[in-house]
């Protein structure tokens, strides 16, 4: 009897500690940051139940953990809709914040100001601490306006003693104030916040002090800060702050006139832009899948309404055939929203489509910032030289270049010779930056002679460049570069030869895990290109070694197009 007392007991236990269970476990997810675990939970609750506002406001909050902040700020909009709805006024204003942050987050600074603006005098006097929350986002958004004024004195409107001792607080604080130029007091709050903050965050807050002694001028003491950032970053830290101290490290240097310090981490500053660029695009894949499991599950909807429909038809089939024009009716409907669908479908492929045309003509008319700066070191030596004569012809070469690759950035598909003008002009101005130079041939098939044909722009541009930068990086002498474009059996065929290093020395000499840039987007563009003309394309690189020669070869099937001449 007493063994039977405790097993009720104990079930009774299990049935009451459940839901509480359940909700701790939801929390501890989001704090254990499980956050995609939580995303993942709430949505499959959402296809079959309403969300409370606890839960609507872990969902916001997980999305914007997980960069997702276009899903952010739609739930943040519900949970705002769903607590004037049930005049929950606490929650109201925690879906404020929520909706501060992710228009933050967005880089939607102006939304944001016209947001926190209309929302701030609905809090009352007994919301004043969410009210000082509301604050550090309002602040910032301010700050990224670069209305530093206002964002001061937004900040000031913080008074909450254990806010104003936050980390958050004296680091925003201290960047509203360099803002206003205020560095010594700027210096003062940053020091405060490197003692409060964990280790994580020390390098940035070494960087900004760094910063604000550069704005002073106090060279030794901006050196020393910059390089206690440069040895406190670690595996964790973000490619922005890995960014922002070596744009400090060149302020430094420029400021100083110490130009060749400075350009070295401008090379720094390339490689962390082509690291983003790339974060960047893995979490636009990472959104597309999630956007794919969204769509996995409309799907499973329209299957179940298919099979809906089919035992309303069977149904149909048994009854009345007075019901068999009704029936008729219902189908015609359902093909019609199925239509509908499928058009909406197709749109939405044909924009992304144009879209990634769109990026494509983008990444052809962007010329290498790195080249375009030397361009102009190159003519400003020319200038202070008096080489006159010599600046203008650089000058003169420079515009024509910089004048095509902008008018066949706008262009699919360009004549060969246009193409091959541009190409000339290129290879012109990097010979004369050089001090030994090289010698450039090219040889053209007589066939192409007498077509039209088009090819798409800036693509063997790339690989001269390869063999310019990398393959006579030591300005080697004799130095050669050669060029042969002939029409073989249907295919347009470009071999690019150097006599320089080789690419295997290249590979040895470099870092063989980082891959050119401009040849991925070469590479990926003849994919694309090959299947919209339906030619043969493909490029091999080879090191000439294998013929017991020295340099590299590049075989480079092109894509192209024959127009007839005009009459």
């Amino acid at each position: 009897m007493k063994q039977l007392k405790t097993i009720i007991l104990f079930f009774l236990c299990v049935v009451i500690y459940q839901p509480i269970k359940a909700q701790q476990t939801l929390e501890e997810l989001f704090n254990s940051r499980e956050y995609y675990v939580v995303i993942d939970t709430l949505s499959k609750k959402k296809e079959t139940q309403k969300l409370s506002l606890d839960e609507l406001f872990y969902l916001t909050k997980s999305y914007g953990r997980t960069r997702q902040y276009s899903n952010g700020l739609v739930f943040s909009n519900k949970m705002t809709k769903e607590a004037m709805r049930l005049k929950d006024t606490t929650n109201l204003v925690r879906a404020f914040n929520l909706m501060a942050e992710n228009l933050i987050d967005l880089n939607e600074i102006q939304k944001g100001i016209e947001y926190c603006e209309k929302v701030a005098p609905i809090f009352r006097e007994k919301d004043s601490i969410a009210y000082q929350s509301l604050c550090f986002k309002w602040g910032m958004l301010y700050y990224h306006n670069n209305d530093f004024k206002k964002a001061h004195k937004i900040y000031n409107n913080i008074t909450y003693p254990k806010y104003r001792k936050l980390s958050l607080f004296t680091n925003n604080y201290a960047l509203t104030l360099m803002g206003l130029e205020k560095w010594d007091e700027a210096i003062v709050y940053l020091k405060k916040t490197l003692k409060q903050s964990d280790d994580r965050n020390h390098n940035v807050h070494y960087s900004n002090i760094g910063l604000a002694y550069i704005r002073k001028g106090s060279w030794k003491n901006a050196k020393m800060y910059l390089d206690s950032a440069a040895m406190s970053l670690t595996e964790s830290s973000t490619l922005y702050n890995k960014k922002s101290l070596y744009e400090h490290y060149f302020d430094l240097y420029r400021s100083q006139n110490k130009l060749i310090e400075a350009s070295g981490y401008l090379d720094y500053i390339e490689d962390t832009n082509e690291e983003i660029f790339r974060q960047k695009i893995s979490e636009k894949i990472h959104a597309l899948e999630s956007s794919d499991k969204q769509l996995k599950v409309a799907n499973r909807r329209e299957t179940t309404l298919i099979k809906q429909v089919k035992v309303i038809d069977n149904r149909l089939e048994i009854a009345e055939k007075q019901k068999i024009w009704g029936a008729f009716l219902l189908l015609l409907l359902t093909v019609a929203l199925l239509s509908a669908l499928f058009v909406f479908k197709y749109r939405n492929i044909k924009t992304a489509h144009e879209h990634i045309q769109t990026e494509q003509r983008l990444l052809r008319s962007q010329m290498t910032p790195h080249f375009i700066f030397n361009s102009l070191s190159v003519l400003q030596g020319m200038i202070l030289n008096k080489e006159d004569k010599k600046a203008i012809i650089y000058l003169s070469k420079f515009s024509k270049l910089l004048r095509l690759i902008l008018e066949n950035s706008r262009e699919k598909l360009v004549p060969l010779k246009q193409e091959l003008k541009a190409l000339q002009n290129y290879i012109d101005l990097q010979n004369m930056r050089g001090q030994n130079g090289f010698n450039y041939s090219l040889i053209v098939d007589e066939k192409l002679n007498n077509i039209n044909v088009l090819v798409p722009p800036m693509l063997m541009q790339p690989f001269v460049e390869n063999a310019i930068e990398h393959g006579f990086k030591n300005n080697m002498e004799n130095a050669e570069i050669s060029l042969k474009i002939s029409l073989e059996d249907n295919k347009l065929v470009c071999l690019i030869k150097d006599n320089g290093l080789g690419i295997n020395a290249t590979k040895q000499n470099t870092n063989s895990k980082k891959k050119s840039l401009s040849t991925q987007i070469t590479a990926e563009r003849l994919k694309i290109i090959s299947k919209e003309l339906k030619v043969e394309t493909g490029v091999i690189i080879e090191d000439r070694s294998i013929y017991k020669e020295q340099g590299t070869l590049v075989t480079l099937t092109l894509p192209y197009k024959i127009e007839p001449e005009d009459a």
